[in-house]
C-alpha cells in the first residue's frame, strides 16, 4: 500500500508524461476511473448527481466524470467554481459542452447552485486537488459549505476539497466526504487521524501510469500490512531453548498499579519472550506472582514515600544488566525512588529499552538521557505523554500527529510510537509507519501496557527496535479487532486482547 505526498505524486505524473502519456490522457483516465468507481458504488439511474468543479486539474477530472455519468443515465448538473485555469481543464470543459453539459457559474448563480447541491442525491467534489494550500475563502468556501450542508452522498475526487493532502490537520474548512476516490496511491490525509475520518471510505484507482514512473519515489509513509508484519515475526528452529528467546526485564508496578505490571507481563509471556523477569516491589509480589505464574520475579524492598534506597536501584540495574531488554514504566508511579532509579538506569545500563507511561513521564524533563542512551530505545507515548515530551498541548499533538511523531523521534533519538487512532511509528532516520487497524474499544486503561510488553518480548527475541515496534503495534491492533467482534467497543479489555494473541500469531505465521 503506497502513500505519496503531493510533490511525489506530481513527480510520478511528470515521469509518466516522459514515458509517453499526455497530460490530457492522464486527466481523461483519472475522470473515467473515478466515474467507474462511482458507478460501481452508487445506483445512478434517475439519480440527481451534481459535479462541483474547481478551476484546476481536479475540476478537469470532474468534467470528465460528468460526461461519463450521463452515459449511466444519471441526471447530471455541473457547478463551476472559478474559471478553468489549466489547458487540460479548458479542453475538458469543451468536451463536456460538446455533449450538452452546460456548467452553471457558482459566482453568478450562487442561490441556484446551492439549491441544486441541496437537492442532489450524489455530489462529486472536484473543487481542489492535492495541490491546495491555505484555507478556502470566497466562493470556494461558500461552495464547500453548501456541499457539507447537503444530505446527499458525497464523493471527493483525490482529496476532500480544502483538506491538506500531506497532513492530518482538519482545522480548516473542508468537504466532509462519505467516500474518496484517489489516483495511483494514497495520500497522507487519507490514512492519518483525524483527517481520515472526513475522507470516508478511500479507494485507490489506477489511471494507467506505467510502473516505471514510480521507481523514482519512496513512499512517505509505510502502511503496515499483514504480510509485512508477518515477515518480521521471529523464527525458531527445532533446537531452540528459552535462553535463545531472550529475557525481558520489566520494571513495572507500584502499590495501586499492580494491574499494569500484570498486563505487561502477561503480554510479554504470550508474545514469546524466553524469560519474563518482573522487577517489582515486595508490596505487590503476591498479586503479580500469582497472576503470571510463568514469570520469575525480582522482588525489591518496599520504600517509604519520600525516601530513596540505593540498594533498590543497584538491584534493578544488576537485574537489567542480565536481561536482553528492559521495559520501564507500566504502573511504576513517580515516587522519589522511581525517579531516582529510572534516571540511574538511563545513566548506567546498556541493554535495549522500552519506555512507557511513567518511564516517559519521569524522563520528560531530562530528555537528553534518552537521546544519549547507548543502546536502542523505543518510547510509546499516548498524546498526553507526547505533549509532555514536546512541551506542546495535546490539542496541537492531535491536530498534526504526523509532525508530532517525527519530532518525537528527532528529539529523543528513539523509535517513537504515538498511540491513538491509526497509531504512528517514527524512526530517527525519518521513516514513518502507520497501522490502520484497531477500534475505539481499545481506548481503555491497560491496552498501552499490553503493547509495551509485546514490544519488549519481540526485542528480547532479537528483533530490532524498529521491527519490534512495527510488528507489535500491528498485531496489538489486530488482537483488538478480533476481540471486539466477540465483545463490544464498550466492554473490550486488555485481558480480552491478550487472550486473542495466540489466534493472531497463528494467523500471521501462516502468512510468512
Amino acid at each position: 500500500m503506497m502513500v505519496l505526498t503531493a510533490e511525489q505524486t506530481r513527480t510520478v505524473e511528470a515521469r509518466s508524461v516522459e514515458l509517453g502519456m499526455s497530460w490530457l490522457r492522464l486527466m481523461e483516465n483519472a475522470g473515467s476511473a473515478a466515474a467507474r468507481f462511482i458507478r460501481d458504488n452508487c445506483r445512478l439511474e434517475g439519480k440527481k448527481a451534481v459535479i462541483v468543479c474547481g478551476k484546476g486539474n481536479n475540476g478537469g477530472d470532474g468534467y470528465v466524470i460528468a460526461r461519463k455519468l450521463i452515459e449511466n443515465k444519471a441526471v447530471v448538473r455541473v457547478v463551476s467554481v472559478g474559471t478553468p485555469s489549466t489547458q487540460s481543464a479548458v479542453e475538458m470543459v469543451a468536451k463536456a459542452v460538446s455533449v450538452n453539459i452546460k456548467p452553471i457559474d457558482f459566482e453568478r448563480y450562487e442561490s441556484l447552485c446551492c439549491q441544486y447541491i441541496s437537492d442532489a442525491d450524489i455530489i462529486v467534489d472536484a473543487i481542489f486537488g492535492i495541490g491546495f494550500r491555505g484555507e478556502p475563502c470566497g466562493i470556494f468556501a461558500s461552495a464547500i459549505e453548501a456541499i457539507n450542508n447537503s444530505n446527499a452522498f458525497k464523493i471527493a475526487v483525490d482529496v476532500p476539497s480544502g483538506m491538506l493532502s500531506d497532513s492530518s490537520v482538519t482545522e480548516h474548512l473542508h468537504v466532509k466526504a462519505d467516500m474518496t476516490v484517489t489516483f495511483a496511491a494514497y495520500k497522507p490525509c487519507h490514512i492519518l487521524s483525524p483527517s481520515a475520518n472526513d475522507c470516508g471510505k478511500v479507494s485507490v484507482v489506477s489511471i494507467g501510469m506505467p510502473d516505471a514512473a514510480f521507481d523514482t519515489v519512496e513512499p512517505c509513509i509505510k502502511v503496515v500490512t499483514d504480510k509485512y508484519a508477518a515477515s518480521l515475526l521471529p523464527e525458531r528452529t527445532a533446537d531452540f531453548h528459552k535462553g535463545d528467546c531472550g529475557t525481558a526485564g520489566l520494571l513495572c508496578g507500584a502499590v495501586g498499579y499492580a494491574g499494569a505490571a500484570v498486563i505487561a507481563g502477561r503480554a510479554a509471556v504470550k508474545s514469546g519472550a524466553g524469560i519474563v523477569d518482573m522487577i517489582i516491589p515486595e508490596s505487590i509480589y503476591n498479586i503479580v506472582g500469582t497472576s503470571i505464574p510463568e514469570a520469575v520475579c525480582t522482588v525489591l524492598k518496599n520504600v517509604e514515600d519520600g525516601c530513596v534506597l540505593d540498594e533498590v536501584t543497584e538491584n534493578v540495574i544488576d537485574t537489567l544488566d542480565r536481561c536482553s531488554v528492559g521495559l520501564i514504566g507500566c504502573g511504576l508511579g513517580q515516587s522519589n525512588q522511581a525517579k531516582y532509579t529510572v534516571t540511574e538506569v538511563m545513566k548506567n545500563c546498556s541493554i535495549p529499552l522500552v519506555l512507557d507511561a511513567d518511564g516517559i513521564n519521569i524522563l520528560s524533563n531530562c530528555i537528553e538521557l534518552i537521546r544519549r542512551y547507548t543502546n536502542d530505545v523505543v518510547i510509546t507515548p499516548h498524546p498526553k505523554e507526547a505533549s509532555r515530551l514536546l512541551k506542546i498541548s495535546v490539542e496541537d499533538i492531535q491536530k498534526d500527529r504526523l509532525s508530532a511523531v517525527k519530532r518525537l523521534a528527532e528529539l529523543t533519538g528513539a523509535v517513537s510510537v504515538l498511540k491513538g487512532a491509526k497509531t504512528l511509528i517514527a524512526v530517527p532516520n525519518g521513516c514513518v509507519y502507520v497501522v490502520t487497524d484497531g477500534n475505539p474499544g481499545m481506548a481503555t486503561a491497560g491496552t498501552g501496557d499490553m503493547l509495551a510488553g509485546m514490544i519488549a518480548a519481540f526485542m528480547a527475541q532479537g528483533l530490532t527496535a524498529e521491527n519490534a515496534a512495527v510488528c507489535s503495534v500491528k498485531l496489538h491492533a489486530m488482537s483488538g479487532d478480533i476481540a471486539v467482534s466477540e465483545t463490544s467497543v464498550l466492554s473490550l479489555t486488555p485481558t480480552d486482547m491478550i487472550n486473542t494473541l495466540p489466534t493472531v500469531y497463528c494467523r500471521m505465521y501462516l502468512k510468512k
